[in-house]
């Protein structure tokens, strides 16, 4: 897959493989693309790039979402490579 970096996220030129919950935490909010960007310092169309899954924000960029909505990170972003039994907090052999 090709990705092009730009200052906020990666753009992903593939179909979307990892969904996140961004979409759904600000429709419960009830607040615009629009309010969401101004408040987290990004445009309204990288808010949209990320709820479609087609940019990935940054670590500084998904920090501030996951602040606005005062939940924890993996709430919004959850990370799909992971195996169900690593995300439940299981012991790593080494």
């Amino acid at each position: 897959m090709e990705i092009k970096e730009t200052g906020y996220c990666k753009t992903k030129k593939e179909v979307p493989s990892s969904p996140n919950n961004l979409l759904l935490f600000r429709q419960q909010a009830n607040i615009s693309q629009d309010r969401l960007a101004e408040a987290v310092d990004c445009s309204r169309r990288t808010i949209g790039y990320i709820e479609k899954g087609v940019h990935d924000p940054s670590v500084q960029m998904a920090y501030r979402i996951s602040n606005y909505f005062k939940v924890a990170l993996p709430v919004l972003f959850p990370d799909l490579n992971e195996k169900p039994d690593e995300q439940e907090g299981a012991h790593h052999e080494t």
